[in-house]
C-alpha cells in the first residue's frame, strides 16, 4: 500500500514516466523483501542463541554434576588449556611437561591415544591414564582419569588443530572393579586350590561344580564323571540314611568313605551346609570333604612323638642354658643388623634383645676398625663373612675405658637372594688382650732384665775398678808431690772417686733390698727444709766442673718447716743432678722446688741431650741406659722411683725430644707447718 501511494504521488507531480515507475516499484519491493528476510533471520538467530545458551547451561550443569574436566590441546603450540574445571594450572601446561604428572607406565599408552587422533585420522579416541593430583609435590597421589578426545579440523588441513578432551575421574570405579575382580579371583583360586574337597549341588541334589581336591579324594575318572554327575547327593551310599526324606540340615561328621565303583576307601571328614533364599527355600547345597587318613595315622603316632618332643625340648632348654652360660662367662653377645632401616640389635641372651641402635651411633663406638667405614656402605662392604679384632667404646658395660672386641659377622638374605643385613657375635676380649700384652711386656722385661743383668755384671767390674784404680793410683802419687796445691788437687780427685764408689755400693745395696722384697725405709722428721735445700745445692754445685755449664738453684723460701725425710730427698735430687751433669755440655742445670697439691714438687731442669719421646716411658726401668758410652749402671733413676713411691708420690720426666734438654721431677706429700 505504501508503494502504491508513493507511486501515485510521483505520477501526479510529473516526476516519473511509466518505465521509471516500474523500476522504482521493483526496487521498493526488493527492499521490502530484503528487510523481511533480515528481520526473520535476526529473530531466528536470537532464538538459536537463546537455545544455545540453554544447551550450554545444561552442558555446564552436566559437567559440574559429573565432576568432569574439559581441556583443549592446541596441537600447533603443543599446549593445553582448561575449558572447564581446573585440571591443569591456570596458565595451562606444555605437552611434554604433562608427562611429569603422568604415571611412567602410561606414557606410551597416552602417546598412542594422541597419535590415533593426530596421525591416523580418527575423529574420536579414548584412553585411561593415571595422573598425580599432588601437583609439583610429586607425592604419587595417583587418580585414574578417563580421557574422551575429539579432534577439531579446519578446511584445507589433513591434521587436526585442536583436541578437546573430556576428563572424568574413574578412580573409584576402577578400584572397585579391580577389588571385585580380585575378590572373584581370590574366591575362585581359593575354591580350586583349597586343601579341602569342595562341591556345590542344587536343591535336587545334582552336582553342579567340584574342585580339584574333591576329584582327587573321590577319584573322578573324567572331568564330568557320570557316576557322580548323574546321581544325586541323596543316592550316595554315605548319605542314604543321613539325608532321609531329603531333609537337609547342617551336618558335620567323620566317616570311613567306601565307594567300590571308584576304589575309594579312606577316612574322611564331611560337612554339609544348606543355602536358603529369603523365603527360606533351599537353593544350593555346599559339600566339603577332607581326607583324614594320614591325620589318623599321625594321631596314632602322636603319643610317641609327644614323648620325643618333650625330650627334645628338655635337651634344647639345656643347650640354651649352656649357651647362655657361655655368653655370660665369655662376655659375648649376639647381634643382627638391618640394612633397610640401618639399625643393629644386640641380644643379651637367646630371647632378650636390647633397644635398637642406628648405624651412626654404632660407628661412634668404634675407634680402630674397618667396620666403621664399612657401615657407610654396608650393602657393598659387608657382602661376605668377616671377622675382626676391634678397639671400641663399651657396648654393654658402664664406664668410658676402651675395650677390645672380636666381631664375627655373616650376611643373611631373603627368599629372592637379596641381602637384608648381617648377623653374628661380639665378644669382649679386653682381659685376654691385656693378659697377652702383660705377658708380652713381662717376657720382654724378663729378656731385657737378663740382658741388662749381663751387661750390668760386665759393666760392674769396670764401674768398680775405675774409682778403685783412681784411689789407689792417686794415693801412691800423693806422697811424691811437694806443693800444697798439687796435693789438694790429688786429694779432691781421690775424694770424688771415693764418693763415686760409695754411691755405687749404695745403689747395689738398695737394689738388693728391693729385689729381696724389702721396701725402702723412710724416716720423716720435722726440719727447716729451706736450709736443708741450700746445703744440698751447695754440695751439688761442686759436682759441676764444666765452665760452660751454670748451676742454678731456685729456693722460694727462707724458712719452710715440714715433716719429711731429707736424706731420701737428697738422694733423689742427687741422682737427677748426676745424670744432668753427664749429658749437659753447655747451658745450665736448674734445681728447685715449690708447694703444690698438699706436698712439695721438685724439679731438675737441664739443657742437655734430651730424651726421645719413645724412650721416656722406660727411662725409669732398671739397667736402662740411653747412651752406653756414658758412665753409670742404669740404676739411679730406678732407685729414685722406688724412693718416691715409698713416699706415695709421683715421678716423671718432660722432654720435647732429643736435643731439647729435659726436666726430671717428683712430687711427695708432706705435712708443711710454716713457710716464709
Amino acid at each position: 500500500m505504501n508503494s502504491m501511494i508513493l507511486h501515485n504521488t510521483l505520477l501526479q507531480i510529473g516526476f516519473l514516466d511509466t518505465p521509471s515507475v516500474l523500476m522504482i516499484t521493483l526496487t521498493t519491493m526488493a527492499f521490502i523483501i530484503t528487510w523481511g528476510i533480515n528481520h526473520f533471520s535476526i529473530r531466528r538467530i536470537r532464538r538459536r542463541v537463546k537455545d544455545s545458551k540453554e544447551i550450554n547451561d545444561i552442558m555446564q550443569h552436566t559437567l559440574d554434576v559429573n565432576a568432569n574436566y574439559v581441556v583443549r590441546l592446541d596441537l600447533r603450540q603443543r599446549w593445553g588449556y582448561n575449558l572447564h574445571g581446573d585440571f591443569l594450572p591456570e596458565a595451562g601446561m606444555g605437552y611434554e611437561e604433562s608427562y611429569k604428572y603422568m604415571h611412567p607406565e602410561d606414557h606410551q599408552h597416552y602417546r598412542r591415544f594422541i597419535a590415533n587422533l593426530y596421525n591416523e585420522g580418527a575423529k574420536t579416541a579414548e584412553c585411561i591414564f593415571r595422573w598425580d593430583i599432588s601437583g609439583d609435590r610429586h607425592a604419587g597421589e595417583w587418580r585414574y582419569m578417563h580421557d574422551q578426545g575429539v579432534a577439531e579440523y579446519v578446511e584445507g588441513l589433513k591434521t587436526p588443530i585442536n583436541i578437546f578432551c573430556t576428563l572424568s575421574d574413574q578412580t573409584e570405579r576402577i578400584l572397585q572393579e579391580r577389588e571385585e575382580q580380585e575378590l572373584t579371583d581370590k574366591y575362585r583360586k581359593t575354591f580350586e586350590q583349597s586343601l579341602v574337597g569342595l562341591a556345590f549341588y542344587d536343591q535336587e541334589g545334582h552336582l553342579l561344580t567340584v574342585n580339584q581336591k574333591m576329584r582327587e579324594i573321590l577319584k573322578f575318572q573324567s572331568e564330568n564323571d557320570p557316576y557322580y554327575f548323574e546321581k544325586t547327593l541323596y543316592d550316595m551310599p554315605t548319605f542314604r540314611e543321613v539325608l532321609a526324606n531329603r531333609h537337609i540340615e547342617e551336618l558335620y561328621f567323620c566317616s570311613k568313605t567306601i565307594i567300590i565303583d571308584r576304589d575309594v576307601n579312606c577316612y574322611t571328614e564331611i560337612r554339609v551346609h544348606p543355602i536358603h533364599d529369603e523365603q527360606d527355600e533351599l537353593v544350593y547345597i555346599t559339600f566339603s570333604i577332607r581326607d583324614v587318613t594320614q591325620e589318623r595315622e599321625l594321631y596314632l603316632q602322636s603319643k610317641q612323638n609327644g614323648l620325643e618332643i618333650r625330650k627334645a625340648n628338655e635337651e634344647i632348654q639345656n643347650l640354651e642354658n649352656e649357651i647362655q652360660y657361655l655368653m655370660d662367662s665369655c662376655d659375648m653377645r649376639f647381634w643382627r643388623t638391618n640394612f633397610a632401616d640401618k639399625t643393629v640389635i644386640f641380644y643379651k641372651g637367646l630371647k632378650t634383645a636390647m633397644p635398637p641402635m642406628d648405624f651412626d651411633e654404632l660407628r661412634a663406638h668404634f675407634v680402630q676398625s674397618t667396620f666403621k667405614d664399612d657401615l657407610l656402605d654396608p650393602e657393598n662392604k659387608l657382602q661376605k663373612p668377616k671377622a675382626e679384632l676391634t678397639l671400641c667404646h663399651p657396648f654393654f658395660h658402664e664406664g668410658e675405658d676402651l675395650q677390645w672386641n672380636i666381631i664375627d659377622g655373616v650376611p643373611y638374605h631373603d627368599m629372592n637372594g637379596k641381602q637384608l643385613g648381617t648377623y653374628g657375635i661380639i665378644r669382649n676380649v679386653t682381659p685376654l688382650i691385656q693378659k697377652q700384652e702383660q705377658l708380652k711386656q713381662e717376657t720382654e722385661r724378663a729378656q731385657n732384665s737378663g740382658r741388662m743383668k749381663s751387661v750390668f755384671m760386665a759393666n760392674m767390674t769396670h764401674e768398680i775398678r775405675t774409682p778403685l784404680n783412681a784411689i789407689v793410683g792417686f794415693s801412691d802419687v800423693l806422697s811424691m808431690l811437694e806443693t800444697p796445691e798439687e796435693k789438694k788437687e790429688i786429694v779432691r780427685v781421690i775424694m770424688n772417686n771415693c764418693d763415686m764408689l760409695l754411691r755405687l755400693i749404695n745403689d747395689i745395696l738398695a737394689l738388693s733390698a728391693i729385689d729381696g722384697g724389702s721396701s725402702i725405709y723412710v724416716h720423716a722428721v720435722e726440719t727447716n727444709f729451706a736450709d736443708d735445700f741450700e746445703a744440698i745445692c751447695k754440695s751439688l754445685a761442686q759436682r759441676i766442673d764444666n765452665p760452660n755449664v751454670t748451676f742454678i738453684k731456685e729456693n722460694p723460701y727462707t724458712t719452710l718447716m715440714a715433716v719429711l725425710d731429707k736424706e731420701r730427698i737428697q738422694q733423689v735430687i742427687t741422682n737427677f743432678v748426676t745424670n744432668a751433669v753427664k749429658y749437659t755440655n753447655e747451658g745450665h742445670i736448674k734445681v728447685g722446688y715449690e708447694q703444690k697439691d698438699g706436698g712439695l714438687y721438685f724439679y731438675c731442669e737441664d739443657t742437655g741431650a734430651g730424651i726421645p719421646k719413645e724412650d721416656q716411658n722406660k727411662i725409669f726401668e732398671r739397667f736402662v741406659k740411653l747412651n752406653d758410652y756414658v758412665q753409670g749402671t742404669g740404676l739411679g733413676l730406678n732407685i729414685s722411683k722406688a724412693i718416691v713411691e715409698s713416699f706415695h708420690g709421683k715421678i716423671g720426666v718432660n722432654s720435647e725430644g732429643q736435643g731439647h734438654g729435659s726436666t726430671f721431677w717428683f712430687w711427695i706429700p708432706c705435712d708443711i707447718k710454716t713457710n716464709i
